[in-house]
């Protein structure tokens, strides 16, 4: 069997690098629109290893081997990272998963009163926590959820099989999994650090140059939008850097460098929009420096090596201009002293995100870590738990009362749906997303069924007409567009399949399985319409509350955040905010959106100043008085503070020694920062 099992792995091998090479040789032939030859490997690649496992599992005779065909298809991904990321989770939620349906079926088999609900709590507790978590962590949660559903529904009639259920059901996932890992490892092995840092360095040319635009005050009807636009793609920086992390130890001890970078990035994003705002009223500022400093920028945008020595050096004639101007002017009335202080923060960023750049593509730099935060949406994940426990209760109790034979595989597709979906930000749409994919798997899988498998009586003629089917989808899910139908066609394809001579012919069966897919799913896009049904403005209004709050907390200890947590949480949050934009008016949602920037702003200056008061002592006094007022939750005696604070700093300025001139300056314009965003946005600030 090993021998048979080795010489199947070789042949799809050999067969899949054959059909690789050629696609590379054709890779520069046009290609219908939709169709990439990146595609075409994907769906060659996910085809084969799929095969691959459904024979394995042929050959150790197991009872359901079409599920490790199907586990390809549900954690393949575009890259060697991402599907690494998603075996991972989905292996331990499986495990988990199976563990929990062990023991609730071992203690409540004979007692259904107890037994649905403990089993409709675990889902429902699964995507409570599930809402509190991102990327593939979330689908670990969910899946330790409906796994524990649908092998206590499958070892319903036979409770004393559950424990052998279990075991089989997690053989399957594994050599699914593990089939994937082979085959994206041969066959998509990929470069991570170089890949990332590729991303990095891009994503840092970007904000280069929307940098150097704000600062000549190019006029642009989009730059309104292009500085909101920019902050998530930190973000999206930091997820595609966890995804190459699961596969790479390097990148993983790099982690730190990277999130350093994107933080600066931020940082420098912030000072560019607020020097922009500031030169719109004062165009008189636009001095040599600023130009010196556009150019800069611009040299790193157009690709060309970034010159640390020279951001120093220009960096050097700001504090210097600084130093001059605080020794006499006031600051707090000063716009010169504004504009040079924002642009000193915005070179320092820039030559930050820089230097961790630097550090993350060197192999002997020490490792770093910087950890993130984000936002969670605690009414979201009750919601989202209620609504699973209450769909899985209300389908058991149909399912009883009907007696109906299928009814155990209804609820088990509702559970994994609605614990599925729970967490996307539209689940009915999602939901029906998942619905037609389910329709056309059903189309599909009954031609196979019923008209074509019946003629063919060995796996390989069964291989080419399902491979084609399978190829023809691994092309759809690499297609924004048809992605979400066919991500939901590939393995419910695959499940409806009937590769077993004795079974082939059984169309009650079959119907009954599809009608129990098709009621599952229709039924669990009722449930999210109406339990808890989608509430954008709701869901904005918890997130503008968590601001206001989270604001009053950094006052009253601001030990307990960093920057670097502080800017991706409020980042994080400008991303939700703009999902639910289309909920209120253009101009509600340009108003939130500068409110979202003043909070980032106050509370970003808060913590430097919390920093500056421990190098200077005379600055503890002003800087505790206007943390007070943050903790107090009003923005217009948070201004009011703010204003006092900057006009006594600045009276010390010029009776300061030169060296702590630089941070009085500092403390100074932060403190006016301050009022002004506190001042400006006061409704959207005020509890």
């Amino acid at each position: 069997m090993a021998i048979a099992i080795l010489g199947s792995i070789r042949l799809f091998c050999q067969t899949l690098l054959c059909q690789t090479l050629f696609c590379q040789t054709l890779r520069r032939t046009p290609l219908p629109g939709g169709v990439t030859w990146p595609g075409i490997g994907f769906g060659l690649r996910t085809t084969a290893a799929s095969l691959v496992a459904l024979y394995i599992a042929f050959l150790l005779d197991l009872d359901n081997p079409k599920w490790a065909a199907m586990t390809v298809w549900i954690v393949a991904q575009a890259n060697r990272g991402m599907s690494l990321s998603k075996i991972r989770y989905r292996i331990f939620g499986t495990v988990i998963g199976a563990a929990v349906a062990v023991m609730l079926t071992a203690s409540f088999a004979q007692a259904p009163e107890v037994f649905i609900p403990a089993l409709g709590l675990w889902l429902g507790l699964c995507a409570a926590r599930a809402t509190g978590l991102r990327n593939f962590r979330a689908y670990g949660a969910v899946l330790a959820g409906y796994t524990a559903a649908i092998i206590a529904f499958d070892a319903v009639n036979a409770p004393k099989d559950v424990f052998d259920i279990a075991i089989a059901r997690v053989s399957y996932i594994c050599l699914g999994c593990l089939s994937e890992a082979v085959f994206t490892a041969i066959f998509a092995p990929g470069e991570p650090v170089l890949e990332v840092q590729a991303r990095l360095t891009a994503y840092l040319r970007q904000i280069a140059a929307i940098t150097a635009r704000a600062l000549r005050g190019q006029p642009d009807a989009a730059f309104p939008r292009i500085f909101p636009d920019a902050f998530p793609g930190a973000l999206e920086l930091d997820v595609a850097a966890e995804y190459a992390a699961a596969g790479s130890a390097s990148v993983r001890r790099r982690m730190g460098h990277l999130r350093g970078a994107t933080a600066a990035a931020l940082t420098q994003i912030a000072a560019a929009q607020s020097l922009r705002e500031h030169l719109a009223v004062t165009p008189d500022r636009r001095d040599a420096l600023i130009a010196d400093a556009a150019t800069l920028l611009d040299q790193a945008a157009l690709g060309a090596k970034v010159d640390a020595a020279g951001v120093r050096r220009l960096g050097l004639r700001v504090e210097d201009a600084l130093s001059e101007a605080g020794g006499r002017i006031d600051p707090s009335m000063a716009p010169g002293l504004l504009t040079l202080d924002r642009l000193h923060r915005l070179l320092d960023a820039f030559h930050e995100a820089w230097l961790r750049t630097t550090l993350f593509g060197d192999e002997t730099a020490p490792s770093a870590r910087t950890a993130f935060v984000f936002h969670v949406d605690h009414a979201a994940a009750v919601q989202n738990g209620v609504r699973t426990f209450v769909a899985v209760i209300a389908a058991s109790l149909f399912w009883i009362a009907t007696a109906w034979p299928s009814g155990p595989g209804a609820v088990a597709i509702l559970s994994v749906v609605c614990a599925l979906f729970s967490t996307r930000p539209n689940p009915i749409a999602a939901g029906f997303g998942f619905l037609k994919g389910a329709v056309l798997a059903v189309l599909a899988a009954a031609l196979c069924n019923f008209a074509i498998l019946p003629m063919v009586s060995d796996f390989a003629p069964f291989a080419l007409v399902v491979g084609v089917v399978l190829v023809a989808t691994g092309l759809a899910m690499r297609n924004p567009k048809t992605a979400p139908v066919a991500s939901s066609f590939a393995f419910l394809f695959l499940d409806l399949l009937n590769p077993n001579n004795s079974s082939r012919s059984d169309a009650g069966a079959f119907l009954n399985g599809a009608l129990a897919l098709l009621l599952g799913v229709g039924v669990s896009i009722v449930v999210f319409a109406l339990v808890f049904p989608p509430d954008p403005a709701a869901a904005r209004k918890r997130l503008q509350r968590a601001v206001r709050r989270d604001l009053g907390d950094l006052g009253r200890d601001p030990m307990r955040w960093s920057r670097e947590g502080w800017l991706s949480k409020t980042v994080d949050r400008l991303t939700r905010q703009a999902a639910t934009n289309p909920s209120v008016t253009k101009a509600q949602a340009e108003a939130d959106l500068g409110g979202l920037l003043a909070a980032l702003t106050i509370g970003d200056a808060a913590l430097t100043l919390v920093r500056s008061a421990k190098q200077h002592p005379g600055l503890d006094k002003p800087v505790q008085l206007v943390l007070r007022r943050l903790a107090g939750g009003d923005p217009e005696r948070l201004a009011r503070a703010a204003r006092s604070a900057a006009r006594h700093v600045s009276h010390r300025i010029a009776r300061s020694a030169p060296q702590a001139r630089r941070t009085l300056i500092r403390a100074a314009v932060l403190l006016q920062e301050v009022a002004e965003a506190a001042s400006d946005h006061a409704v959207y600030l005020r509890d």
